[in-house]
């Protein structure tokens, strides 16, 4: 056995050598394979960054666009309830200075009438009234102060009412301003 270990050390040292640099050559390759897959993978991972960043920007920008048209609306809204506000309260006041001067008797309200019969205490029934009057033409009377607030009362009341679609209106126009009837 001696002998026979005498003559194939050199063989076997060569085959050894060759393994190893076999088993070393592969490690390069597999190493370089390797080198390139990762590589492959970081390109990857810095286009999916890189998609994602594009995507986080156009969804910010989409968010700062939807809050910009809110608080443009909001700031109609604000405006047209301001402007509604005040029209109320001018008409308000109209209504309760007219509503006084009505129920004083310094502010009169007037109609037209026709075949009126003038009654009252020293007024004898079919006696001929004014000229005009009782006999088809047009006349004037003077509505009761009582009654000419309380019809004004109505009127103020329709008012309102008016004011509130008109607010309507202005809101709905501030909120979506291309609804037909918005200018």
């Amino acid at each position: 056995m001696l002998a026979f270990l005498k003559l194939t050390w050199p063989y076997l040292l060569v085959a050894l050598i060759g393994a190893a640099i076999g088993f070393g050559a592969e490690h390069v390759i597999a190493g370089r394979q390797l080198a390139v897959e990762q590589a492959a993978h970081a390109q990857d991972n810095e286009k999916a960054a890189s998609d994602m960043l594009n995507v986080s920007r156009a969804a910010l920008n989409g968010e700062q666009r939807a809050i910009d048209s809110h608080n443009q609306a909001a700031s109609a809204v604000a405006a047209a309830d301001a402007a509604a506000t005040k029209e109320k309260e001018a008409h308000e006041a109209d209504n309760r200075k007219y509503r006084s001067a009505l129920a004083t008797g310094t502010e009169r309200v007037r109609v037209a009438v026709r075949n009126c019969v003038p009654t009252g205490p020293g007024i004898v029934a079919g006696s001929p009234g004014a000229a005009g009057v009782g006999d088809g033409g047009a006349a004037v009377a003077d509505l009761d102060p009582a009654v000419a607030e309380r019809v004004f009362g109505v009127a103020g009341d329709d008012q309102r009412e008016i004011d509130k679609v008109k607010a309507l209106q202005a809101y709905v126009c501030a909120v979506r301003p291309k609804t037909p009837g918005c200018s």
